[in-house]
């Protein structure tokens, strides 16, 4: 070693740092689609509808609030006002919704494989099993046809939206008369009419006669109409036994 001279510190040959491997790059995600103003308002709408149906099935017309409904739906009170201009007009989409919902069921009940008077009898039997199943509701729409009834205005809103079924009845009726070729004892209006009220009475009567009144009374006399569009009065389908 040489005097005054600091050793060399042995050293390792450098070897090349090792590559970082090449990242891989995924295609951006394309960003969800920003609704428009008019898309936010119709989401908005049917979440308040399906909010309001909930918290009038459960707390009935009256009881209900617009506070309520909007909390249910996750919104302000303004929410509503913005959308509907109070709680009557509110119940009314609910209502309409309602019954867009009663048409497609009872016509999937009816598609069943039978004859013409059973299929009618399938759909009347499926129109009375809703009742049952839905108490709640039915009583809900008794209690605001009551209110209705003492605001002209109101009820013939209401009264619109309770003859979409009777009119989808009517039509199948006419339909059926015309492929048939068979004069009718009435006017398919009025058919529609009687058989809209006696479904609606018969689930009235049941509502404080629970076992005492048997609903199959009215898929029996559906039948019978049905039978009278077949150009027969007699019919081959047995009345439903009580219950």
């Amino acid at each position: 070693m040489t005097p005054g001279r600091r050793p060399t510190r042995a050293t390792e040959p450098r070897t090349r740092a090792a590559k970082r491997p090449t990242r891989t790059t995924e295609p951006p995600t394309r960003a969800a689609k920003r609704l428009t103003r008019a898309e936010k308002q119709i989401k908005t709408r049917a979440q308040l509808i399906d909010a309001a149906a909930r918290v009038f099935a459960r707390r009935g017309f009256q009881a209900a609030t617009i506070e309520e409904i909007a909390e249910q739906a996750g919104y302000s009170h303004g929410a509503v006002y913005s959308n509907f201009s109070g709680k009557e007009e509110l119940f009314l989409a609910v209502f309409e919704q309602y019954m867009s919902q009663r048409i497609a069921e009872v016509a999937q009940a009816s598609e069943v494989e039978g004859t013409f008077p059973e299929r009618a009898r399938a759909a009347a039997d499926q129109w009375m099993a809703r009742f049952g199943e839905d108490r709640e509701t039915f009583l809900l729409h008794l209690e605001f046809m009551i209110h209705a009834a003492r605001n002209p205005a109101l009820s013939k809103q209401l009264g619109e939206r309770m003859a979409i079924l009777r009119l989808d009845v009517e039509r199948r009726i006419a339909e059926r008369a015309a492929e048939t070729a068979t004069p009718l004892p009435l006017a398919p209006a009025d058919l529609a009419l009687v058989l809209r009220a006696l479904g609606i009475g018969l689930a009235v009567e049941a509502l404080n006669a629970p076992g005492e009144v048997n609903t199959g009374l009215y898929g029996d006399f559906v039948a019978l109409i049905a039978g009278v569009l077949e150009g027969s009065q007699a019919i081959a389908v047995a009345p439903t036994p009580r219950d």
